[in-house]
């Protein structure tokens, strides 16, 4: 695309405000923006050309500028533009009375070193690869296991570009959680600063517990006998400790027990640790077992 006519490029009138030009380069420069369509030469020239159409019709001083060099017939209509008849009196009208304007040894003029010269760069295709940007953004993902997650600590990414990079996992993040690890995204150019890396983290499944928030779930396996008559067992914490449990008489199959404070620090709160109580039934009885619990069903007024 070799249409310098920045108000077309941008798909703004030639009376656009300033917001309603700044909302177009926005939302185009969204659309066509590198890190969105990665790969894409064509979507990265589109990109330039948006950069460089709102390089000067953002800046009050150079869309007065450029909207004057449009009057005077600069602009071609072919695509490009045509200072070959302008008149050098008028160009220096408009850039400060013809500031920084000295004839050349070829017998032209030359605007180096005023505000014109940097203009007429951006209007010729030379302005987009020498203005200053900001580094652009770079996505990467991590897996982490179960435990570095709930504990915190260091982890080693390896990026696409090959770049190494140890990621500090702060205790107690969540699957699915980002972090942002400012300046480690693309370079800036001419002396702007980098983009950020965004890390999305996965959490590896742990074996025996589960996580919701800041709290642990977790099983423990009783026979009938003791959900019925209660009973004391051991469960095992995520640190790795024995703890006792107390299964109350009663005690039905899926009950939650807490075991208070013994869940994931996320530093301005203590979770807790949930028990599940899985009740097993007897697969298989013999004709004696059978007979005891007919009787106990029979004095306990229960249907068998």
């Amino acid at each position: 695309m070799d249409n310098k006519d920045f108000y077309n490029i941008l798909g703004v009138s030639e009376s656009a405000t300033a917001a309603e030009i700044k909302k177009a380069y926005h939302n185009l420069a969204k659309k066509y923006h590198p890190d969105a369509r990665k790969n894409d030469k064509q979507a990265e020239e589109r990109f330039k050309q948006i950069s460089e159409a709102y390089a000067v019709l953002g800046n009050e001083q150079k869309r007065k500028q450029y909207d004057q060099l449009r009057k005077l017939g600069a602009f071609s209509g072919q695509g490009g533009y045509d200072f070959s008849n302008l008149n050098m009196n008028d160009l220096g009208s408009i850039f400060g009375g013809g500031r920084g304007r000295r004839r050349s040894s070829t017998g032209g003029f030359s605007f180096e070193g005023s505000d014109m010269s940097d203009l007429f760069s951006q209007f010729m295709g030379g302005g987009f690869s020498s203005a200053p940007l900001k580094g652009g953004d770079v996505q990467a993902e991590i897996t982490i296991p179960f435990d570095l997650a709930v504990q915190g600590g260091k982890q080693l990414l390896t990026l696409s570009s090959g770049k190494k990079l140890s990621v500090t996992i702060p205790q107690g993040i969540e699957d699915g959680k980002k972090i942002l690890l400012r300046g480690q995204g693309e370079t800036g150019s001419r002396g702007m600063p980098g983009g950020d890396l965004i890390i999305t983290v996965h959490v590896e499944k742990h074996p025996l517990f589960e996580r919701v928030g800041a709290d642990l779930y977790c099983d423990v396996n009783i026979n009938m006998v003791q959900a019925a008559l209660g009973s004391k067992v051991h469960v095992v914490t995520f640190e790795g400790k024995t703890v006792e449990l107390t299964i109350p008489s009663g005690t039905q199959n899926d009950k939650l027990l807490k075991l208070k404070g013994l869940g994931i620090n996320c530093g301005d709160h203590q979770g807790d640790q949930y028990v599940r109580v899985k009740v097993e039934i007897p697969a298989h009885l013999d004709e004696k077992a059978k007979s005891i619990l007919r009787q106990f069903a029979q004095q306990a007024g229960l249907k068998h």
